[in-house]
């Protein structure tokens, strides 16, 4: 017994699951770049710091390919918040071409100020179920996404984690 026109047990939702997803996505990622919009450089800048202050390699070089981001925009992306005294950049004593980022602690401050923002839009997002269906939905969202039983650090050290945050906050590593 059919409950639509597909012939299937399986009630219509009426929208597709990309739909779906991308108006959940354009959602967060409007919303993100609103509470990032005093950070220089936006949701890139984000991602470069919370990589920064994360990892353990901080050279310039590192950190563009890790990211996946043209050096030329990186080049740019750290002028600002070094300029905006958030990060500092410094010059390898044996390799003087070399140049290591490191969050300064005003930087640490800002980034813990902008992540906790981040965290709050997830929130609101996510009360638009109830707390049940958020967990479940955080559940099913990992196991469709291949992340089933591995803990946040497992999930962002994939090889593929760097695009797949850049995809989330609306970055794109040519522009």
């Amino acid at each position: 017994m059919s409950n639509n026109k597909t012939g299937s047990a399986e009630p219509s939702l009426g929208v597709g699951l990309g739909w779906a997803l991308a108006t959940l996505l354009r959602d967060y990622q409007k919303r993100v770049e609103a509470a990032l919009a005093e950070l220089p450089g936006g949701a890139r800048a984000f991602l470069v710091m919370s990589h920064v202050e994360k990892e353990t390699c901080h050279s310039q070089i590192a950190i563009a390919e890790r990211l996946d981001l043209d050096k030329t925009t990186l080049t740019y992306l750290l002028d600002a918040l070094e300029k905006e005294a958030l990060i500092k950049r410094t010059t390898d004593p044996s390799d003087r071409r070399s140049r290591h980022i490191s969050v300064t602690a005003q930087g640490s401050k800002a980034l813990a100020r902008y992540t906790k923002a981040v965290g709050q839009i997830e929130r609101e997002i996510l009360a638009r179920l109830g707390a049940n269906d958020a967990a479940q939905f955080r559940l099913s969202l990992m196991k469709v996404a291949g992340f089933e039983g591995q803990s946040m650090d497992d999930a962002t050290n994939r090889e593929d984690s760097d695009h797949i945050c850049q995809a989330v906050m609306g970055v794109n590593a040519d522009t």
